[in-house]
């Protein structure tokens, strides 16, 4: 029981944090987010849009297992600096291979895949916070 509240806190607080980026998003890079208006990206997504909400419970989820199995190598660390490094694993290791595919198969900007990969790493971070924090 203590891993399903922990692995939904994960979730809520990416959750949070990541609702507040895309407005973030939206007020500093407004040339980032026509970028969005380009047909490569569906016109209407209202029938996918709950998937949004989705994918910080998915990603926390996932990431437990990952953060259970490999904090053991991590152990010399203080709590950040261990998920910092964790963080930063999961960035180069699942995100950028993925995101180098997506930049090579639809017309979006660099800048756009380096959103995504800082994005996906400030996420994990933050699932890895709260794993640290939870004990």
């Amino acid at each position: 029981m203590k891993n399903f509240v922990t692995i939904l806190l994960a979730g809520v607080t990416v959750l949070i944090v990541s609702v507040g980026l895309l407005f973030g998003m939206i007020s500093f890079f407004p040339a980032l987010i026509e970028e969005y208006y380009s047909p490569v990206f569906r016109s209407n997504s209202f029938n996918t849009d709950w998937l949004f909400y989705l994918h910080p419970f998915v990603l926390s989820a996932a990431f437990f297992w990952f953060w259970n199995r490999y904090k053991e190598e991590l152990i010399n660390s203080s709590g950040i600096v261990r998920a910092l490094k964790a963080s930063f694993t999961y960035g180069l290791v699942a995100m950028a291979p993925v995101l180098l595919l997506t930049f090579s198969a639809i017309d979006i900007s660099v800048f756009m895949v380096l959103t995504w990969l800082v994005y996906g790493i400030l996420q994990a971070l933050l699932a890895s916070l709260v794993f640290e924090w939870r004990g």
